[in-house]
């Protein structure tokens, strides 16, 4: 299992870009795919804060926490 799936990563770890989709998609519950960049979907997907769903993108429970942590 890698690294970043053993822990909740924070914010901090997040790229600007990373961490403004992620709150973007929290906020809204549902985001078509295309909505992000391919790269921040990706991490996203692979950090395993949001999950693809119903044809988009949508927070997982450790996204909406990470996404709240200031």
């Amino acid at each position: 299992m890698a690294e970043a799936m053993r822990r909740l990563p924070t914010a901090d770890e997040l790229t600007a870009e990373e961490l403004a989709a992620l709150r973007l998609v929290v906020s809204q519950s549902f985001m078509t795919r295309t909505s992000m960049s391919a790269a921040a979907s990706a991490s996203l997907l692979h950090l395993g804060l949001i999950q693809r769903s119903m044809g988009g993108l949508m927070p997982t429970p450790a996204g909406r926490i990470c996404a709240r942590i200031v």
